[in-house]
């Protein structure tokens, strides 16, 4: 899918600033300058042919009007070589056109697409923010590339409390990390699908990872609905909703799920909550929180994960 493609080809190059040359794209030169994800930016002035078992540079002089480019054969001197012009021009990325593609392969409206997109340079950037099924909560999807490569600063830009949690990381490859802030990965070919009459995303995976679960999960057993306030947990039987305060607790606990546990006091701190489970849940509380051996006043969901 030529979308996925695209993606492919940001993952391989060396950066977002490089000039490409047609044998770099796949043979889809032609595909992604319909679409202006690429833009033609000048043609390479000398290149390198072979001469018995080594290689020689060599000028070329442009035909713009032929879209040809020739050379003098170094070999043969009298000779003059001609090839197509698209064989040494130069592409200049364009990753805002085909953000915008995706955008609307999302149906992000346009009041919830990012006005400033990238998070951090070269590597993570908000496409916005997309409604989760047909209720009013809207969810971040972010597109990340060659995450090994800042995957500690990705992890401090995903935990900002300015961002929201419990979105989607779009990646070239289906990627087995887990992510703070309750986000999901998704490779893009498993969003995306060609359905013969055009690209769409296919909307029950996306209601899954939404919920907290996993892009190859079947049956997902644990979620928590931050509107609604419903949990689900492996260990309990039946799905619990929580209002008011209990909500706001929950949902900070279900953030750091996958953290190795959380201080009461910090969560006092950010939920203004009181001062310890029982006088928030009763005498119940641990159904759904268990206290953490060793440091004191240590606490996390009871999840699998």
């Amino acid at each position: 899918m030529l979308h996925s493609e695209y993606l492919h080809v940001l993952e391989r190059v060396r950066g977002l600033e490089a000039r490409l040359l047609c044998d770099e794209l796949g043979g889809r030169a032609s595909a992604f300058l319909a679409r202006r994800w690429l833009l033609a930016d000048g043609y390479l002035t000398s290149i390198l042919v072979p001469v018995l078992d080594s290689e020689q540079e060599v000028d070329v002089w442009i035909a713009d009007d032929q879209q040809t480019y020739s050379y003098r054969s170094p070999v043969c001197r009298g000779r003059l070589v001609t090839r197509p012009l698209s064989d040494i021009t130069l592409y200049a990325i364009n990753l805002d056109a085909w953000m915008d593609d995706v955008c609307t392969v999302l149906q992000i409206e346009p009041s919830q697409r990012a006005r400033s997109r990238e998070v951090i340079t070269d590597h993570l950037w908000h496409l916005g923010n997309i409604r989760v099924g047909n209720t009013h909560r809207h969810a971040p999807v972010y597109l990340a590339r060659r995450m090994n490569a800042s995957d500690q600063e990705l992890r401090q830009a995903l935990l900002s409390a300015m961002r929201p949690g419990q979105g989607v990381v779009l990646t070239a490859h289906d990627v087995d990390t887990g992510l703070p802030n309750s986000h999901q990965t998704c490779g893009i070919d498993r969003l995306l699908v060609n359905a013969g009459d055009g690209v769409h995303y296919d909307a029950d995976l996306l209601q899954r990872l939404l919920k907290g679960t996993a892009a190859d999960a079947d049956d997902p057993e644990e979620y928590f609905d931050s509107d609604t306030g419903e949990l689900k947990l492996a260990c309990v039987g039946e799905p619990k909703t929580f209002k008011g305060m209990q909500k706001n607790v929950i949902a900070v606990f279900w953030k750091a799920r996958q953290q190795h546990s959380l201080k009461w006091s910090d969560v006092v701190t950010r939920t203004r909550c009181q001062k310890d489970p029982d006088s928030v849940f009763g005498p119940k509380w641990s159904i759904w929180l268990e206290r953490i051996q060793g440091p004191r006043g240590h606490y996390r969901l009871r999840t699998r994960q």
